[in-house]
Order: structure tokens, then sequence, then C-alpha cells
């Protein structure tokens, strides 16, 4: 299995001097977490795409084992999967992890790629059913358990809106499979930019299918946008940590 860890990503609403990934909890890089669950799940290859302020990151994990993937320009998440093409081979089993998202444990990514390999499917898509699903996008189920689209909050109709499971931002796929579809995937006409979420929809439109991995732990899924959120996930960190009770 190759990790792909997406670490492009500014800290803006931080109000930080350092990428998002580098935020600290717990003493450590929230993305230290991520690298970590990665290997524990059985990640032969981690593969850390980052952008505008890869000098940081890339000092920061440069002996930690990792490839280096340039992202040129804050195009989208599609994008920055596709910034890998030259590193990867058709037969190669790639889960797309979240470098600011350090909840995720091994065991969940093992079943994002079991699950996927199992129903035969195209691509896993790790989803989280949330009493306030505020600005994440929405997961649209086909029926049972495969997945017709996911669509971006900024995109969505209100009926949408009313759905309460969400995308993680965490996937499972074959690159010889999901390479062709990526590629096909357009701009939003809202943003500009390239959503990996619109796989699914690529994937379907050529016979495809997607399969949804619900989380047992809704806070597995969960990113630090905010200083709030960062603190949030600290707490989740430390209650980890603590003994069981008897």
């Amino acid at each position: 299995m190759t990790a792909i860890v997406l670490a492009a990503g500014k800290s803006k609403r931080m109000g930080a001097s350092v990428p998002k990934v580098l935020l600290p909890i717990a003493g450590r890089p929230l993305m230290s977490y991520v690298l970590e669950s990665a290997r524990a799940a059985g990640a032969g290859r981690v593969i850390v795409v980052v952008g505008t302020q890869k000098e940081q990151v890339m000092a920061a994990f440069e002996k930690d084992g990792v490839e280096f993937v340039l992202q040129a320009g804050q195009h989208g998440t599609a994008d920055a999967v596709l910034a890998c093409r030259d590193r990867l081979g058709d037969n190669e089993e790639c889960v797309v992890l979240c470098g600011d998202a350090p909840l995720i444990r091994p065991a969940t990514i093992q079943r994002l790629c079991g699950v996927r390999q199992s129903a035969g499917a195209d691509v896993a898509v790790f989803t989280a059913r949330l009493a306030d699903p505020a600005g994440y996008g929405r997961v649209v189920r086909a029926g049972g358990d495969y997945v017709e689209r996911i669509v971006e909050k900024r995109d969505a109709t209100p009926e949408v809106l009313t759905i309460h499971e969400v995308n993680s931002g965490a996937y499972s796929f074959r690159w010889g499979r999901a390479r062709p579809a990526l590629e096909r995937i357009r701009p939003s006409p809202v943003s500009g930019e390239y959503y990996l979420t619109d796989i699914v929809r690529e994937l379907r439109a050529e016979g495809g299918q997607a399969v949804a991995v619900l989380a047992d732990d809704p806070d597995e899924m969960l990113g630090a946008n905010t200083p709030e959120e960062l603190a949030l996930l600290e707490r989740g960190l430390a209650a980890r940590r603590e003994p069981s009770a008897g």
C-alpha cells in the first residue's frame, strides 16, 4: 500500500506562520500522527504532497523516510493527487489521507482498503454521520453501501444539505483505475478547484462503483481549520492515552 498524504494547504484561519500540518498537538506536528498511522496500517511508501510552504514541511519530515511531491499552485485536492502520477504504478494500491487529520487509526485505514477490495469497488470513501455537518461535503448514496456522488457544500442544493453523512477526505483506490478518472475531472464552476470528490462521479460515469466506509468514531475524520478545532484534536489524542477505567 502507498499512502498519499495531502499537506499543501495553508493555515490561513489559524493565523499561524507555519503550514497547518506542522501545528503542534501534544508536542508533535499534526502530520506526524498521520504518518505514524499510515505506516502502522502497512503503507510501504508514504508520499507527501507539499505546496507553497514546502521548505518547512520538508525540513520537518526529511528524516522520516517519506517522499515529497510538489503541487504547483493551489488547484484543489484532485490536482494534488495527480501531482503524484510520475511516482505511481498502475497496480499500486493507494490510500489518500489528510495531513491535518491526526486521529485516523491504522485499523480504519486497513478497513478502508479492505472494504473496497472485498466489494470489488473502484474507490472507497471514508465517511461519517455528523449531527452538525456544517461545511463538509455531503455523501449521496446510491443504495446500500454504494455512493452516487459527493457534493461540496458550496455546490450543494438545499435538499443535499439535509444529508448528515459527510466526506472525510480519505480514499482508497488502485492507481491505474483512478488516474484516468482524475484526469477527466474539470474545475468547479464555483471555486475553480479540481475536487477529488469528483472521482466518484467520473468512475460511475464509465460503469465503476464507489463504496462508503462509515466511521465507527466520527472524530477520526476531524481536521484542524481553527484554533478551537486544534484544541479539540488535542483533547481527542489525550483521551486515547488515558487508561481505561477498571
